[in-house]
């Protein structure tokens, strides 16, 4: 018996010398090197305006060209919302816009003046002028505005349209800010602001079709209802109708019309 203790007590003593590792959860304690530092705010933006480049070289992304008509009246229709907001943008140059042939429904942007619209947006849901008019008005804002995530990614030589689009995403409460921005924006440009409120009631009512833009359905109920109140707030201290333009013009159906021609 004597023997079995002092053994047991010989054995505590040395494990009590020995470094037992940790194997609960803890953090790691990494040394980063001496001249490391975190990216900026234009290193990030830098970052992000190169998935340009992956995302339309991915195999299966093909790209429809504008034609010079549609073109001229893309860039008409920006300038316009330009024209009229000179005091609220800082850049003046004209986003390069990108139609996507996709059935899938969507629109990104990306830092350095580039919009990508998705031919399925076109063709089933872009019905009037203004729908058009909030779209641009809402990714001209993003860009000129810096706003998007921070995000690294590792270029791997090819995007997904689901990666890039949830690298776009940005929460509820900072979109409700852009679509109010977007919503005067139009208006001041002399489009019917109402088209804005029905563009995300549109979405609302199809999010399987727009589940892949926007991540979740949660997500664009709140929108929803945030700008409907939005809305109905302005309502009372000023009338809508007073500067709306309830009619789609000319050029805009000739570009639709000749966008799904091209697609068939």
């Amino acid at each position: 018996m004597k023997l079995y203790l002092i053994f047991v007590l010989a054995f505590i003593s040395a494990c009590s010398q020995v470094s037992i590792p940790y194997l609960g959860k803890q953090k790691a304690q990494i040394e980063m090197p001496a001249d490391w530092q975190d990216l900026s705010d234009i290193d990030h933006l830098a970052h992000l305006s190169s998935f340009e480049k992956m995302y339309l070289g991915t195999d299966g992304v093909e790209q429809m060209p504008l034609r010079s008509k549609e073109q001229e009246y893309v860039n008409n229709l920006i300038y316009d919302i330009y024209q009229n907001n000179e005091l609220f943008f800082n850049q003046k140059s004209i986003p390069r816009v990108h139609v996507i042939k996709k059935e899938v429904p969507f629109h990104f942007s990306l830092p350095g003046s580039s919009i990508f619209i998705s031919t399925g947006l076109i063709n089933k849901y872009i019905k009037h002028e203004s729908i058009l008019a909030a779209i641009i008005c809402y990714e001209m804002i993003r860009i000129d505005k810096s706003i998007y995530n921070k995000n690294v990614i590792v270029p791997i030589g090819f995007m997904s349209l689901e990666r890039i689009l949830g690298i776009n995403r940005i929460v509820a409460d900072k979109k409700i800010e852009v679509h109010k921005w977007a919503y005067y924006l139009m208006r001041r440009a002399g489009y019917d602001g109402e088209y804005y409120l029905q563009w995300l009631q549109t979405i609302n009512r199809n999010t399987a079709d727009f589940l892949t833009l926007t991540g979740d359905a949660a997500s664009i109920s709140k929108e929803e209802a945030m700008f409907k109140a939005f809305v109905i707030r302005r309502s009372k201290v000023e009338d809508e109708r007073t500067i709306a333009r309830k009619e789609s013009s000319k050029n805009f159906y000739a570009f639709l019309f000749s966008v799904k021609d091209r697609n068939l």
